[in-house]
């Protein structure tokens, strides 16, 4: 898995869970694309916004086997920000490694606050073990960590407070867990049960 500035991308949960759900009813897997736009099911204002939103979604879908799909439409919300968190994370090493070296071994110390300076501290030690983050502009790294907050802010790991954040750990389904477990990445469910 590749470093990438994902700096346009969102968490996208409405629209992962309304695609999920016009897959499952339409059984739609040919011509997405087409269909996803014709129905506006991505509700998007342009095309570059569609192409966006697609091209996002598109690349997560591919990590959800049809039972998370239905999981993601049926199951209670922490659960499905839970999954479309997952989805994010098979993608987005940036992010998955942020959850395991920062909120991960923070955790394991009992340390349950992130300061900004931990943002920074993680930026700068990826700066120097990746020539693709190093390479990144000043703006590009900050908005990525802007991503970062926000991807484990709506995922239900991170929670804005006055001092920074405090890190949480989802309550989420056993079905989904026991999903991912058998049909999926374990290694990030690992990272994401720390």
């Amino acid at each position: 898995m590749e470093y990438r500035a994902i700096t346009a991308e969102n968490f996208y949960l409405i629209e992962m869970r309304n695609t999920c759900k016009f897959i499952l009813e339409n059984k739609a897997e040919e011509d997405l694309k087409k269909m996803l736009k014709a129905n506006n099911i991505l509700e998007t204002v342009s095309e570059s916004n569609f192409s966006k939103k697609f091209n996002t979604i598109n690349k997560r879908l591919k990590f959800l086997t049809d039972n998370l799909k239905k999981q993601i439409v049926n199951t209670d919300l922490t659960s499905a920000r839970f999954i479309n968190l997952y989805s994010i994370l098979c993608n987005e090493r940036f992010i998955l490694e942020f959850l395991e070296e920062v909120v991960k071994e923070k955790y394991d110390n009992y340390d349950y606050s992130i300061k900004e300076s931990d943002f920074s501290n993680y930026m700068e030690t990826k700066s120097e073990q990746s020539k693709v983050i190093q390479n990144w502009t000043a703006e590009g790294k900050r908005k990525m960590l802007v991503k970062v907050k926000n991807f484990l802010t709506e995922g239900g790991y991170l929670e804005k407070n006055k001092d920074g954040y405090k890190i949480l750990k989802p309550i989420v389904d056993l079905a989904v867990i026991d999903e991912i477990k058998e049909n999926g990445n374990k290694k990030i469910l690992k990272i994401m049960f720390y």
